[in-house]
């Protein structure tokens, strides 16, 4: 095909709109790695739908035509072919040969078009709702009538049938089985995975798919998690993701008949879910008939009383489009369990820009001591309550995992008799590679590989959270007291605070509730997954704490390349889609090269911002009022004469610029000791009599209602305050995802560079790696990048829209060596400063000019 010229859009596109969209047609059409980026408020997430459909809907299109020619041509061959005056044998073969292409065909064209028949057959379903909503419920209401029994004690019978559930499932016939129902398609259509990081991104995506032109002939289904799609109260009350999905399964393999909720609630007996029906077609049908999102299809499912998650993914194979989050496509087990094939079809992730850093934290592990002993504790206690009816293989395994649990243990200089909170004899952080950690905590010799086999076919998490439940224990670390003497005891018993130093019998620590129902196996489990990465692309950090069950083994994921290897290599065509992608080099060489792409497929795209160049102004600035120089360094931070300076600074800013004013600092120890000087100096005082002071809260929580707040106070200032001034972190909770958009945010300050502690252990690491498997410079300009990413993405809360005005204000001397470095619609109007009166006579300016272009407007 072709690249196309226009493309339907709700609005006349700006020309950068239709470039995108031209080059993104391009990029899928010629099957390419591509980064694009896009300035925030330049309508990306539009510009993607448009263009990615356009050219999905036209390579349907071609493709039906392609074959309807080839079948055509094929026939015109074999009527020549008959009419021939040949060797008759020469005819026949010549016909067969051609009659075996022709049909070959003919059956490709016939998928798609009975792929399109049902489709659209599923479509009309949802006409027929209302009626079939009705006899559904009848039916519903019919089988729960007969259920119904009288509520009788539980006999030994039913306590026999409890004990049973608990059981490990034989491991040799679940390997045969298979977790989740597959099902095979005649015809695979080509399908555009859409990635964001969080569900609210997928939702204001749908939203914005709404408004598209395609918004009516294009089938959608947005893919969840069981803890977002079930319905089943019983279940989702486990909360754990694991948990939710272990019990699904369960539930599914069950054949009793299904139980009164009630009843079900009391015996504690796992019973087949009701929310599971025969068929889903309704709601998938649902599903394709109009774009909706997860509530709204939850919606639709509680209605129709049936399992919206297995609808969603059943609608998979009839869709055209489908949006799911990071981690169902950047996590492989994920990716398989929730049916998500990228062989041949596109991938785009939106919101790339950290899209590095989201699969090291993604695979990376962190697992306490505290875990270590609860769960040795649970298992000890599990496997004694059962071993008689355990096989010989399932108990062999299960002596395996303990054994693994109590190694483990040995790098706190701790045992399974200890208990979480004894001193810890380890003081200082120690690094290993994986080879080197099994090797020393002597668990090489046990395969990993088939550990984690017995304990997924098995269903040991399951059956474990089972048994707690089922018996209510108190699950307990127990220690047996050497009754320690001496100087070294009466240390330890001040450390800790312990009253009682001396128990003749038993130490004992009760788990709270609140620890009881994390599941301490889950991180044990994914730990353990972490063991069968490449010895090369990780590393295994112990941190020793205060005590034994503070410690910490970490894992650390060190090339996130080894987990995009199979995407790059399946998918037709992946999009890295961002606000601010630079450097792009570091997608280029650490992803998409590391996993083993060639660099001719690699396209790179970048586009100017929609706003003129007249309404924004960037500002580096040096030099304080009185001439101290601006470089807030880790050495510098607690200068109070730089302090000093940075409060007058923001005194005269607040004195010219109107409306909202959002202050970017470092780190959140750097905000607190900033704000507790200006607080005792008396500069708080004086700001709050020009601007309301918010501060960025502790708590997620509490972020909505601080917004709220100070929107408030810039619509509605109280005299003499004539907005608002928000204390934020860079990396923190306003800093990506949140519009300051208009008023909100006339002037972006950024108070010194963020960079990352350069004396983390794990950053070091990271440097090292690069600088031996990427090239000799890679590890500094990562660290360089890590800060002026972070710094560019605070930069972008400040323009939203075409007519949207703003000032950036950089408070460092050191940004004067790194303006190539951010946004290139930002260097356009960057601006450096030696003397503050400049900067303030600038800013006042810009300012003093829009006032006056408003003010003609309104007349």
């Amino acid at each position: 095909m072709q690249t196309t010229e226009e493309f339907p859009f709700p609005f006349p596109p700006y020309p950068i709109q239709n470039q995108f969209m031209k080059e993104l047609y391009k990029c899928l059409e010629n099957a390419k790695l591509g980064i694009f980026e896009s300035p925030t408020g330049t309508g990306k997430s539009m510009s993607i739908i448009c263009g990615a459909l356009k050219w999905l809907l036209d390579y349907e299109e071609n493709q039906k035509d392609q074959l309807n020619a080839a079948i055509s041509e094929l026939d015109e061959q074999i009527k020549k072919c008959s009419n021939t005056c040949e060797n008759w044998f020469s005819v026949q073969t010549q016909q067969i040969e051609l009659n075996g292409k022709r049909q070959i065909l003919q059956a490709k064209l016939n998928a798609i078009l009975q792929y399109e028949r049902e489709r659209n057959a599923l479509k009309e379903t949802t006409k027929n709702t209302r009626k079939k909503k009705k006899s559904h419920s009848q039916i519903t209401q019919n089988s729960t009538s007969k259920e119904k029994t009288e509520n009788n004690p539980i006999e030994d019978d039913e306590k026999e049938i409890m004990e049973e559930e608990l059981l490990l499932e034989d491991t040799q016939k679940s390997d045969s089985s298979d977790d989740e129902n597959k099902e095979e398609e005649a015809h695979e259509n080509i399908k555009i995975f859409f990635c964001s990081r969080t569900h609210s991104q997928l939702s204001q995506f749908i939203g914005e798919l709404k408004k598209s032109p395609y918004s009516k002939n294009v089938s959608v289904v947005t893919l969840a998690s069981r803890q977002n799609y079930c319905i089943n109260k019983n279940v989702k009350k486990l909360k754990h993701l694991n948990l939710i999905n272990e019990c699904c399964l369960q539930l599914q393999r069950k054949k009793a008949t299904v139980k009164d909720e009630k009843d079900l609630k009391k015996k504690k007996i796992a019973t087949s879910c009701p929310f599971m029906p025969g068929t889903q077609n309704l709601l998938i049908g649902e599903v394709l008939a109009e774009i909706q999102d997860v509530e709204e299809i939850v919606q639709k499912g509680e209605e129709l009383k049936t399992c919206t998650y297995y609808a969603s993914r059943r609608a998979i194979p009839h869709t055209q489009l489908i949006l799911v989050p990071y981690n169902s496509i950047l996590h492989e087990n994920t990716r398989i369990s929730s049916g998500i094939n990228l062989k041949g079809n596109i991938l785009i992730i939106d919101e790339a820009h950290n899209l590095l850093e989201a699969i090291e934290r993604m695979h990376s592990v962190s697992i306490t001591g505290r875990n270590l002993l609860h769960c040795y504790s649970q298992l000890s206690q599990y496997q004694k309550r059962f071993q008689h009816l355990f096989s010989a293989k399932n108990v062999l395994s299960l002596c395996q995992l303990c054994f693994c649990l109590k190694k483990l243990l040995t790098v706190f200089g701790g045992s399974t008799k200890s208990n979480p909170d004894d001193i810890n004899t380890e003081s200082s952080p120690k690094l290993y590679k994986i080879e080197e950690f099994e090797i020393i905590t002597e668990i090489d010799t046990v395969n990993i590989f088939e550990l984690l086999k017995f304990i997924k076919n098995s269903r040991l998490t399951h059956k474990l959270q089972g048994f707690m439940e089922q018996y209510d224990t108190n699950l307990k670390i127990q220690k047996h007291d050497v009754r320690a003497h001496g100087v070294k005891e009466f240390l330890n018993s001040i450390k800790t605070k312990s009253i009682e130093s001396n128990i003749s019998n038993t130490i004992v620590n009760t788990v709270s509730d609140g620890e009881r129902s994390n599941n301490p196996i889950m991180a044990i489990i994914s730990f353990l997954e972490c063991l069968k990465n490449c010895c090369a692309d990780g590393r295994i950090f112990v941190i020793p704490g205060p005590t034994i069950g503070q410690s910490i083994i970490k894992f650390l994921l060190l090339n996130p390349a080894a987990h995009f290897h199979d995407i790059v290599r399946d998918a037709r065509a992946v999009i890295l889609a961002g606000g601010t992608m630079a450097p792009m080099n570091e997608f280029t060489e650490q992803l998409f090269v590391a996993a083993g792409a060639m660099p001719e497929r690699i396209v790179t795209f970048s586009c100017d911002h929609i706003v003129p160049k007249e309404n924004i102004i960037c500002n580096i600035m040096t030099h304080g009022p009185s001439g101290v120089e601006f470089e807030f360094n880790f050495q510098n931070r607690q200068n109070t004469k730089l302090l000093d300076e940075l409060g007058r600074t923001l005194l005269n800013l607040c004195n010219v610029i109107p409306a909202g004013i959002v202050v970017f600092l470092p780190s959140y120890n750097f905000e607190d000791l900033m704000y507790k000087h200006l607080e005792k100096s008396g500069i708080i005082a004086k700001l709050s009599s020009k601007k309301h002071i918010f501060r960025e809260p502790k708590l997620a929580s509490q972020v909505n209602e601080t917004l709220e707040q100070y929107s408030l106070r810039i619509k509605k200032p109280q005299s003499p305050q004539n907005g608002s001034l928000l204390f934020s972190v860079v990396g923190g909770k306003l800093s990506e995802g949140l519009n300051f958009s208009d008023d909100l945010g006339r002037c972006i300050i950024i108070v010194g560079m963020p960079y990352p502690n350069i004396k983390s252990l794990e950053l070091q690491e990271k440097i090292k790696y690069l600088n031996e498997n990427v090239n000799s410079d890679a590890g500094q300009n990562f660290y360089e990048n890590s800060c002026m990413k972070a710094v560019n993405q605070c930069i972008g809360r400040a323009i939203r829209h075409i007519n949207d005005y703003s000032t950036v204000v950089l408070l460092d001397k050191r940004y004067t060596y790194k303006t190539k470095a951010l946004p290139h619609w930002i260097q356009r109007t960057l601006i450096i400063h030696t003397t503050f009166g400049n900067m303030i006579g600038a800013i006042a300016k810009f300012f003093n000019k829009k006032r006056s272009e408003s003010i003609k407007k309104n007349d």
